[in-house]
């Protein structure tokens, strides 16, 4: 049988594991993007000199695919698989303090959320509470722990069918549901808590006990362009509609009229952009167009601020107060990150809306957002006042999914359509699974063993 041409629609996670597992099955591939550097949420950029990751900042050492995917896809292009250090950290990666601070009536609290350890000496938190958790909460963890893979497939209705807040308020107390439920969803998710799913929240515990934090050492972008060997990149190119010739495959047609044909593509973009491009192939109203539209989604963005002076890097985040915080929901100290790499003599601070700033202010000007956020950066970081030197925004205006109560079912449906497609297109992202990076890669290699099916077989 020839080799296939296959293309992959997005250059994040998911995009990249698919393309990644098609080239190592033997497909000839292209990946199209349409950002100038791979990452999609967790792309990077340069600021001023120093790299920064717009999205996400680490992976767990718990996701196991995604480790797997560094080392494997290095080998698929037929370079040496890069061996990992003695601590077992994959080269490209290092690991990182996951140190967070976080304040609470006017007091910081150092926490490193998922950590039982760290949770035990938390001083945000009184000892009947500890308890609590650990009589309602920790055994949940341990009882479904191998069930809450990333993929979300296996995810038990039990701890499914209620939101964090609820279960942890109801069980131990609201202040417990403030310091621990709602810091890390409201930033890095752009969820509430209240309408996050315990089994989703429960995830982040099971991926997050005593892992130990990986941070790229030149960036995400760097890592997963060099993790697609011979992969065909074309950067900076929006795919506007995918057509189906006569003569069977896929026309992938670019913004300024480009275009690339393949027995079949993967659409690894955001759930609406993968409804466009499938909605003049289904008729109207047809379950797959249905379900990409009801994913739930909040758009976000990262504000960036560059400093002319260093700050401490002993914490990476900072929380500020969940009750009192109206703009911000978390800053992170970027030279924590990058560790013995980053700059001696200044720093970046990266700042994430609460969800109410990002339904509020979700259309206005990068200036405007701003503004708006930082007065409260400067609270939680005094420091930073008097010493930005520049400030972007990176918007994510698609949206972050929003894993709500029972959205393991509503994920587990969603795919079982995308299975059912009648198109030589597969589908990948972290809406079908959880909106980790594991998922997405979980995705990705999914979507890219049904293509293979599907142009081999003709099903």
């Amino acid at each position: 049988m020839p080799t296939p041409h296959l293309l992959v629609i997005g250059g994040g996670f998911a995009g990249v594991a698919a393309a990644v597992s098609l080239r190592t099955h033997g497909a000839d591939v292209t990946l199209i993007d349409n950002r100038p550097t791979l990452g999609g949420r967790a792309r990077s950029d340069v600021l001023d000199g120093v790299m920064v990751d717009t999205g996400a900042q680490f992976v767990a050492s718990s996701f196991g695919r995604t480790l797997r995917l560094i080392n494997r896809a290095r080998a698929s292009s037929g370079a040496r698989a890069a061996s990992a250090d003695a601590a077992g950290v994959p080269a490209g990666l290092h690991a990182t303090p996951g140190r967070d601070l976080l304040v609470r009536e006017g007091v910081p609290h150092v926490l490193q959320y998922g950590s039982v350890r760290s949770l035990l000496g938390f001083g945000g938190l009184g000892a009947m509470e500890k308890m609590k958790l650990g009589a309602y909460l920790l055994p949940l963890l341990a009882r479904y722990r191998g069930d809450l893979a990333a993929t979300a497939d296996e995810v038990p209705a039990s701890v499914d069918h209620e939101s964090a807040r609820t279960f942890v308020a109801s069980r131990v107390d609201d202040r417990s549901a403030d310091v621990l439920v709602e810091p890390p969803l409201n930033s890095f998710y752009a969820t509430r808590g209240s309408e996050a799913s315990l089994a989703f929240f429960l995830m982040l515990g099971r991926y997050g006990t005593e892992s130990a934090l990986l941070a790229p050492i030149a960036g995400w972008s760097d890592l997963l362009t060099g993790a697609l060997g011979d992969v065909a990149y074309i950067a900076d190119t929006r795919i506007v509609s995918l057509d189906l010739p006569d003569a069977g495959g896929v026309l992938a047609r670019a913004a300024d009229g480009r275009e690339w044909g393949g027995a079949g593509a993967v659409v690894a973009t955001g759930p609406r952009t993968a409804r466009e491009l499938l909605a003049p192939h289904l008729v109207a109203h047809a379950p797959m167009l249905e379900w990409l539209g009801s994913v739930p989604l909040r758009p976000s963005w990262t504000l960036a601020l560059v400093l002319d002076v260093p700050l401490r890097r002993d914490v990476f985040g900072v929380f500020p107060d969940v009750r009192t915080a109206r703009t911000v929901s978390a800053c992170a100290i970027y030279g924590t990150k990058l560790g013995h790499t980053a700059p001696t003599e200044r720093d970046v601070v990266l700042a994430w809306p609460t969800p109410d700033c990002a339904e509020r202010l979700a259309g206005a000007s990068s200036g405007v957002v701003t503004a708006a956020m930082l007065p409260e950066i400067e609270a939680v970081l005094p420091e930073v006042r008097g010493h930005v030197t520049r400030a972007r925004l990176y918007r994510f205006d698609e949206g972050t999914p929003i894993a709500s109560p029972g959205f393991a079912a509503h994920r587990a449906r969603g795919r079982e359509l995308a299975d059912q497609l009648p198109l030589p297109i597969a589908l990948a992202g972290d809406y079908l699974t959880a909106p980790l990076i594991e998922g997405a890669v979980a995705s990705g290699e999914r979507a890219a063993a049904r293509l293979l099916d599907v142009v081999r077989t003709g099903v």
